[in-house]
């Protein structure tokens, strides 16, 4: 095998060992404001929790939809939050024309005036009132909507913040151990069996 064959390889062959010794969970240096040496697999925990977002800064982005969203980087959610906020915007738009339309045509037909809907089936004064306040009450109820869904993402926003800290242990088993009891009148002693049911 020539030289440079052989350069190569043994190149290869330390390149190779160092990815595998640096994937290896013995001791390693401290990350800076710890205590004591931590295993690789520590430090990438230590690490992950540091990279928590904070609820209360959720919330705070919240103030921009979808905004609590990104800052827990929650992407897939943004296109729902904004989806449903376009939503309610065209269901506004649309009862609020509607709305404008309806009353304009119901005040020309108090005065006997052509308007936007005459020679239609709803060309008289008290189905096209009916339907002005139907598009009105459409109007409010788009804006409760809208007001409801602002808060809406801001409190999932915060409550997913919340949920990113929360310790979910694969330890979901439940062991009987002995114990021993008092009995209150007595004060015997009795022998008995516990259900231990770990919760950290």
């Amino acid at each position: 095998m020539a030289m440079p064959n052989r350069l190569l390889l043994f190149f290869l062959f330390c390149g190779l060992s160092g990815v595998i010794l640096a994937q290896d969970t013995t001791l390693v240096a401290p990350i800076p404001g710890t205590d004591s040496l931590l295993t690789a697999v520590e430090q990438a925990i230590v690490k992950e929790e540091s990279s928590w977002p904070v609820p209360k800064k959720a919330l705070m982005w919240s103030i921009i939809p979808s905004g609590g969203q990104i800052y827990n980087r929650r992407w897939w959610k943004v296109p729902l939050v904004v989806g449903g906020f376009y939503a309610l915007y065209r269901t506004i738009d649309y009862n609020t024309d509607l709305y404008s339309r309806l009353k304009t045509a119901y005040l020309l037909k108090l005065d006997d005036q052509p308007h936007e809907f005459s020679g239609t089936s709803i060309d008289n004064a008290s189905t096209l009132r009916n339907l002005r306040d139907r598009y009105d009450k459409n109007t409010q109820m788009s804006y409760v909507f809208l007001v409801l869904g602002y808060a809406l993402q801001g409190v999932e926003a915060y409550v997913d913040a919340h949920l990113r800290q929360f310790d979910i242990d694969d330890d979901l088993s439940m062991r009987l151990k002995p114990t021993i009891d008092i009995l209150p009148v007595s004060g015997q002693p009795v022998p008995g069996i516990g259900l231990v049911i770990p919760i950290r």
